[in-house]
This record gives structure tokens, sequence and C-alpha cells, in this order.
């Protein structure tokens, strides 16, 4: 049975939960929506997918280069008809739910990280502390980069893989490029498992520059679950529409700077610790991708997709002196084995650490995400990530912008922000643009890792998400970096519908007419409201 009608009530303040049995039209109606909608969100996508703005590209390239304006609102935000709501909790996170010529009085606020332990992992055993150049030993590191923090419902655990070591240096005979992983019942408390680890060496692949490293087996009793010469960063999704589910990575197994890079390497694995190469099963590398790609799983489309992130240099400004964007690659979910991205020339698109080309318009990787004026003057920050995760009924994207000045190295001056999305394509952002944590100062290289949030305290009054943070500070500045170095995981919470609220005194909002289905369980729709002597209705 599907029911649809606007709701309306009085915003006070706080929220709480409250249950409103009666604020529902009680008539079965059939849902009014577009036929070839997505049945989740009731967005229907336009026939050219993923769209196509050069917006900040032609900006970058003027001259001289101009800061790009602020995007526009979602275009499935301003189309007239009904919403469903049917799949997944509701955030007001954009203007998808509001009627705001309907609405009185209320205004919408943001809500921020609390830091709840800023050392919920720290680099204290010896697969953290080593550097293979004699000027880092003091070097010591245990934070996600990229890494990952997935929850596996099978076993019950929440995985946290994380970097250990300091990318090149031998620990007892393991090579530096290491990745590690820790694991939690609570998400407070970790420990490092013993594992008996064996995974396959990876096959000889053709690389650009320089040649691929070669992956050893660990040695047994510890916790790293891969190793090679090098590593930088270690990107994971959990695939729950697989039968059976699956953890998939790419990592980049090689050392950035200058014009060296190769494709990731892919890695899957059942349980999060004994990882394989995969072997005709549908995933693998892309291609060669730029340092600091990443991607994720978008499960809210009608087909759902795999979204690569990738990075791109326009090399015009920004605190590094090379402008970053980021493109947007889709492969779909079933797809196998996964499309190669486009190749321009006969070379990787997105291969050379410095790409510095022009757009072309037949690129099969769109322009997607970059800074814009209400982040900063031009040339004064530039976006360093975009990840992704589907969160209830959207997908929550983690952002890291850097700033300047620039100090070069591990320490950058990053801070860590989030956007909003329902589409896979247009990101709203919060009117806020102060960074989503506030942290102490020295903290360097602020990045949430992938697969944040996790929701916490499942079925209790506690219920939290849990972001994990990964950061560097060093007592002595800049100058230390090499000396006296060290990289942690933080936690960070916030209230499982906190990310935005709309709140007045003596206002009334009104969403826009809604439809949802009862298919089981009791008939009541469920909204945080709270209310002192006010109507719902």
């Amino acid at each position: 049975m599907t029911r649809a009608r606007s709701i309306s009530w009085a915003v006070v303040g706080c929220l709480a939960s409250w249950a409103a049995p009666g604020c529902v039209d009680t008539t079965p109606r059939a849902p009014p929506v577009a036929a070839n909608a997505d049945p989740r969100s009731g967005i229907t996508l336009p026939r050219e997918w993923p769209p196509r703005d050069t917006e900040f590209i032609n900006r970058v390239a003027s001259d001289p280069p101009q800061a790009p304006r602020a995007p526009d609102t979602p275009p499935y935000c301003s189309l007239p008809g009904v919403r469903r709501v049917d799949g997944g909790r509701q955030l007001f996170v954009d203007d998808y739910l509001v009627d705001w010529a309907r609405t009185r009085n209320v205004t919408r606020t943001w809500g921020r990280l609390r830091l709840k332990n800023p050392a919920v992992l720290t680099p204290n055993q010896g697969m953290d502390a080593s550097c293979h150049q004699a000027r880092c030993k003091g070097m010591r590191t245990a934070r996600p980069f990229g890494g990952g923090s997935l929850y596996d419902p099978a076993r019950r655990r929440l995985l946290l893989w994380y970097r250990c070591g300091w990318r090149g240096g031998p620990y007892h005979g393991v090579p530096g490029g290491r990745t590690c992983v820790a694991t939690s019942r609570d998400g407070l408390r970790f420990e490092r498992p013993k594992l008996a680890t064996s995974f396959s060496p990876a096959p000889d692949r053709r690389a650009l520059r320089p040649r691929s490293p070669k992956v050893v087996r660990p040695a047994r009793g510890t916790n790293v679950v891969l190793a090679t010469a090098h590593v930088e960063a270690f990107e994971v999704a959990y695939d729950f529409l697989r039968t059976p589910p699956r953890f998939v990575a790419l990592r980049m197994e090689y050392m950035t700077g200058g014009r060296r890079y190769r494709e990731y390497t892919p890695y899957v694995s059942a349980d999060g610790l004994a990882w394989t190469n995969p072997k005709g099963d549908g995933w693998r590398s892309p291609g060669v991708l730029a340092d600091r790609s990443t991607f994720f799983l978008n499960p809210l489309r009608r087909d759902p997709v795999w979204a690569f992130s990738l990075r791109e240099n326009l090399c015009r400004g920004g605190p590094s002196r090379h402008m970053r964007a980021r493109r947007l690659f889709e492969a779909p979910h079933a797809e196998a084995p996964l499309r190669r991205i486009a190749m321009r020339g006969g070379r990787p698109l997105y291969g050379a650490y410095f790409q510095c080309e022009p757009l072309l318009e037949g690129d099969a990787a769109v322009p997607w995400f970059a800074v814009d004026r209400d982040d900063c003057a031009f040339e004064q920050c530039d976006v360093y990530n975009v990840d992704g995760v589907a969160y209830e009924s959207i997908l929550v994207h983690g952002l890291a912008l850097l700033h300047g000045p620039a100090v070069g190295g591990e320490l950058k001056n990053n801070s860590a922000h989030v956007g909003f999305s329902r589409d896979g394509f247009h990101i709203t952002r919060p009117d806020d643009r102060r960074p989503f944590l506030d942290v102490p100062e020295g903290w360097w290289n602020v990045q949430l890792a992938s697969g944040s949030p996790i929701v916490a305290g499942l079925g209790s009054r506690e219920e939290r998400l849990y972001f994990y943070v990964g950061y560097g500070f060093g007592k002595g500045g800049g100058k230390s970096v090499y000396k006296d170095y060290e990289e942690r995981t933080a936690l960070a919470t916030l209230r499982r519908d906190g990310f935005a609220r709309l709140q007045a005194t003596n206002g009334t909002a009104t969403t826009r007419p809604l439809a949802f289905s009862f298919v089981s369980g009791p008939r009541y729709l469920w909204v945080n409201v709270c209310v002192k002597n006010q109507p719902v209705s």
C-alpha cells in the first residue's frame, strides 16, 4: 500500500524521535512517480549521463584564471511531483524534501563532528615504525590513507585497514609497503589480529613506470594483510550486492612524484583479512589512475554502479601550483569485467602525475568536483580527495580540501568536509563551509577514512555515526616530518540524523508530497522532531 501527502510540523529547536500514526492519508493510491524513475528515490536521470559540466575547467583555463562559482541546486530538488521516502531515512541535507514556498520562519542548521578519541589507533608496534630512508628513522604511522572502515555483517565486526610503516622500509624481512588491519566489536577498542597470512603473488604486468613491484607473503603472526615494495593508498569497498558478498580493493603500489605511475592493483577478499588477486571474476583495475584516485559503490540507483573519483591536475594555480579537480567515471555493477577508462592518443588519460592537458569532449570520465569561491579565493585552496558511501537514502561524500601555504611532503594542510548526493553526481554542500571536524593545532593531512560513517549502537538509544580520521603530527612542525613524525587514527562521532536539521521558533515546515509503502511492520511514519505543544499534521 502506498500513500502520498504533504506533511507539516512546527519546529521549535532540537530533534527527538516521535511517531505519527495519523499524519498520512490512509486512502490507498498509486504512487504518482514516473515509470522509469529510480524505485528508491523517484529521481529520473537524464538520457545523457553523467552530465558534462565544463564550467570549472573553462574558468581555470581562462586568462587570468577565475574561481568558479558555487554549484547550482541539484536539478532533482526543483522537479515537481511526489518524493519517494521509503528507501531509508530521509535527511534534510538539501532542498529535495522541503517545500520552501510553504515553509515559514525555518532555517537549516548543519551538524559537525565531535572528536571522541584522538588516538583510537596509534603506531605502537614494530610494523608501524620503520622507514627505508636514513633520514626518517623516527617515522611511525598507523592511519588509514584511503584505507577503509567497513562493517562485516557476516562476522559482526568492524574492520579498519591502515597504512603501517612508512611506505618503503622493510621490517624483519617484510617490505615497507604494508597494509595492516585492526578489528573491533564496538568501534571504540581495536585489536591487531595475528594472522596466518597467505595470498597469491601478484602476476607480472607491464607497467609504465616503475616496474611492477612483486607482492610477497608477510610473516605469519602479524596483522599485515598485504605487503609490496611500495604502497600509497588502499581503497576498499564492501560489495554486498554480489552473491556471496565480498570486499574489493584497489591498491596504489608505487611511489608518487615526477611522472611515475601505473595501474592500481586489484584485490578481493571474503573476510577482509586474506586477499587474493582476482582472475576473470569481474573485478580488475579500470586502468592507470593518478595519485589519490578512489572508488565507491553506488547502490542507490535503479542500476547500481561503481563510481571512480579520478584526480586530474589542471596546472593553473592552487597551493601546490597544479590545481586539482575530480572527474567521475561510472561502470555498471553487473558488468564483468569492468570497462577500462578512456585512452587518449594511446596513452592512459589519467596516468601522468602532472597531466596538464586540455579537456576532450569525448572523454568517458566527465568533470565532476572542484573547490569554488565559497571555499576560498582562487589559488588559496584545492580539492585533495573525494570519497563516497551510501547511507540510508543518500550518498555521503567525504571531502578533503588542501589549503595554503604549501608545505609539501606529508605535511599537507588538509581539512575534512562533507557533501551529499542523491543521484551520484550532483553534490550538495553545507552553506557553512567550515571543516566538518575541528582538529587541534598541529594536526596535518587530515582525511576521513573511506567507508565512514559506521552506524554504532544500532537499535539502542545511543545510536551514533562513527567517523574514523587519519592525521599526522610532529613536534617540530614542517622541519620534523622525516625525523619525529607520527600518524594516528582518531574517532569522531555524530548523532545518526545529525548532518542537518530544520530549526526555528514558532515556525512551520512543509514538505513536498511524499510517497511511501508499508510492506510489513507497524503502519507508522516516524519523524524525528522536537515540538512543545505544537501540532504535526
